[in-house]
C-alpha cells in the first residue's frame, strides 16, 4: 500500500523498469552485433536492414552459382581440349594414309584400325564429360534437330527458338541455291585450237594462267594435231579432238589445284567446257579471259564475269526465311521458329531430252538443264521438301541475385556423326563417323572432313570461353 500510493517510489521502479529494458537491448544488441534487432529498435530501418539482409545473401549465393557455371564451362573446355588433342592425331593418320607410293595394304589397315579407336574414344569422351550428374557434350543442354525429307539436313538453332510441334516445322523451298557458273558454246576441237589456248581465271583475288602454246601441254597437243594431219583416217577428227579437251582440261584443273582457286572445271556432255565456283550463293564470283572466242567467253581476250549464283530461298514454319548459300535461316520475330539454320543441298542438274524430227520420230537426245519449277515446284503448286524437328534443352545461367539477371546457354552434340557435315567428297563420307582411309581417295576425303571437325570444336571452344569470360566471370 505504501509502495502503490508512493508517487516518487512509483517513478522510481518507472525508471528502473526503462533502465532494465535498455540494458536488455543493449545486451541484445551486443550479442548478435546488429543494432535493429526487432521491429521496435526503427521500422525504416528495419525495412532497409531487412532489404539489405536480402540483397547480401542474393550476392553470396549469386557468386557461388557464377563459381559452379565456371567449374561446368571448364569441365568442358577439359573434354573439348582432349576431343582436339584426338582429332590433331586424326588428321595426322589421314596425311600418312594418303602416302600411297610408300604404303602398303597392311600400313593402311593399321591406321585404319586406330582410326576406328580413336573415334570410339571421341564418343566416349561425349558420354562420360558430366557435371553434377549432368552430361555436357551429348546435346542434353542444348537444342537439337533433325530433318525429314530428301536434300535437307539441320545445323543450328538458336537458345530462343522454341521447340517444334509434334508434326515439325514445314518447309518449303522456293529457290534452289546455285553456284556462279561460266559455260562455253563452242567445243574445243583440232579445226579451232589454232597455235593454242590461253586461258586466265580469277578468283577470290587469286589469279592462274593456263597457256597451251608452251610446255609439255604444248607438246602433247602437237603430238596430236601431227597425228591428226598425217593419217586422218587412223586419228580422226572426233577423237583427236576429245584427247586435245582432255589435255586442256587436266591443265585447268591442276592449275586450280595448284593455286587453290576455289572453282570446279569439267566438260559437259554436249563436248563444251564449263567452270563453277565451289561455294553457293550470290556473294561468290569469278572472272575468265580467253583467246577463243566461244570456249569460255563471248569474246577473246576480254574478262567477263560469271553467271552469278543465288542464293535459297524459302519458308520454315510458314514463314520467311533468309537464304545464304545453301542455308536457310527462319528470322521472323513472330515465328517460334526463329533462328532455325537448316541447309538444303539439292542442286540443278542436267536431264535427257528426247529430240524428234518433223515426223515426231525419235532421233536422239539431248542434255538440257532442270528448271527450278520442276524442282522445289510455283508459287500456285508449291512442294513441301519436308519437315524439321526441334528439341529446345537450353538452360539458363544466374549472373546475379535479382530475377531476369541470366543468360542462355547452349552446349550442343558434339558426336562424331555429327562432325564434318556437309563435306561434299567422292567417297560420300556424310561425317567424321563415316572416314575410311584404306584408300588414297578416301584419305584425302578424310583429310577435308577432319579439317572442317577441327574448325568447328575450334569455334565452339571459342564461344564457350568467350561467354565464361564475358558473361560469368565479369560478374565476379
Amino acid at each position: 500500500m505504501k509502495i502503490r500510493s508512493n508517487a516518487m517510489s512509483m517513478n522510481t521502479l518507472r525508471h528502473s523498469d526503462n533502465n532494465l529494458k535498455n540494458v536488455k537491448s543493449s545486451i541484445s544488441k551486443l550479442s548478435s552485433g546488429t543494432r535493429i534487432n526487432s521491429a521496435a529498435d526503427g521500422p525504416a530501418d528495419l525495412i532497409a536492414s531487412e532489404r539489405l539482409r536480402g540483397q547480401i545473401a542474393g550476392l553470396k549465393q549469386a557468386h557461388s552459382n557464377n563459381d559452379s557455371a565456371i567449374a561446368m564451362f571448364q569441365t568442358a573446355e577439359g573434354a573439348l581440349s582432349e576431343f582436339s588433342n584426338i582429332l590433331i592425331t586424326l588428321k595426322q593418320l589421314s596425311v600418312h594414309a594418303a602416302n600411297e607410293a610408300v604404303n602398303d595394304e597392311s600400313m593402311v589397315e593399321a591406321d585404319q584400325h586406330e582410326v576406328d579407336d580413336l573415334l570410339e574414344t571421341l564418343d566416349r569422351i561425349v558420354e562420360t564429360a558430366m557435371f553434377n550428374g549432368k552430361h555436357l557434350l551429348d546435346g542434353s543442354l542444348g537444342t537439337n534437330g533433325a530433318t525429314v525429307g530428301d536434300n535437307l539436313r539441320f545445323v543450328s538453332a538458336e537458345t530462343v527458338t522454341k521447340a517444334s510441334p509434334v508434326e515439325g516445322y514445314e518447309v518449303d523451298i522456293s529457290q534452289v541455291g546455285t553456284q556462279a557458273f561460266k559455260k562455253g558454246s563452242v567445243p574445243l576441237t583440232v579445226d579451232n585450237i589454232g597455235s593454242g589456248v590461253r586461258i586466265l581465271l580469277n578468283e577470290g583475288g587469286q589469279n592462274v594462267e593456263i597457256d597451251t602454246r608452251s610446255g609439255i601441254v604444248n607438246k602433247n597437243i602437237e603430238e596430236i594435231l601431227s597425228n591428226h594431219r598425217r593419217d586422218p583416217l587412223r586419228f580422226p577428227a572426233e577423237q583427236a579432238s576429245a584427247d586435245i579437251r582432255g589435255i586442256v582440261m587436266h591443265a585447268i584443273k591442276e592449275g586450280i589445284k595448284s593455286t587453290g582457286l576455289a572453282l570446279e572445271a569439267f566438260e559437259t556432255p554436249d563436248k563444251t567446257f564449263y567452270l563453277r565456283h565451289k561455294e553457293f550463293g550470290e556473294d561468290y564470283t569469278f572472272s575468265v579471259t580467253t583467246n577463243l572466242p566461244g570456249l569460255l567467253t563471248r569474246q577473246a581476250n576480254i574478262a567477263e564475269l560469271a553467271e552469278p549464283g543465288i542464293d535459297v530461298a524459302g519458308r520454315i514454319g510458314g514463314q520467311a526465311a533468309r537464304g545464304k548459300g545453301q542455308y536457310l535461316t527462319a528470322i521472323h520475330g513472330g515465328s517460334p521458329a526463329k533462328g532455325i539454320t537448316i541447309q538444303y543441298d539439292r542442286t540443278i542438274g542436267l536431264k535427257e531430252v528426247p529430240i524428234k524430227n518433223e515426223l515426231g520420230e525419235f532421233i536422239g537426245l539431248e542434255f538440257v538443264e532442270e528448271s527450278q519449277e520442276e524442282i522445289v515446284g510455283s508459287h500456285e503448286n508449291p512442294i513441301i521438301e519436308g519437315y524439321v524437328h526441334l528439341s529446345q534443352q537450353t538452360k539458363n545461367v544466374n549472373l546475379g541475385p535479382k530475377p531476369g539477371m541470366e543468360s542462355s546457354f547452349s552446349l550442343k552434340s558434339i558426336r562424331t556423326n555429327n562432325l564434318g557435315m556437309g563435306v561434299e567428297n567422292e567417297s560420300e563420307f556424310k561425317s567424321l563417323y563415316d572416314i575410311d582411309l584404306t584408300n588414297k581417295q578416301g584419305a584425302n576425303d578424310a583429310g577435308r572432313i577432319i579439317d572442317k571437325a577441327v574448325d568447328e570444336i575450334t569455334i565452339y571452344r571459342g564461344r564457350i570461353g568467350a561467354f565464361q569470360k564475358n558473361a560469368v566471370e565479369s560478374n565476379l
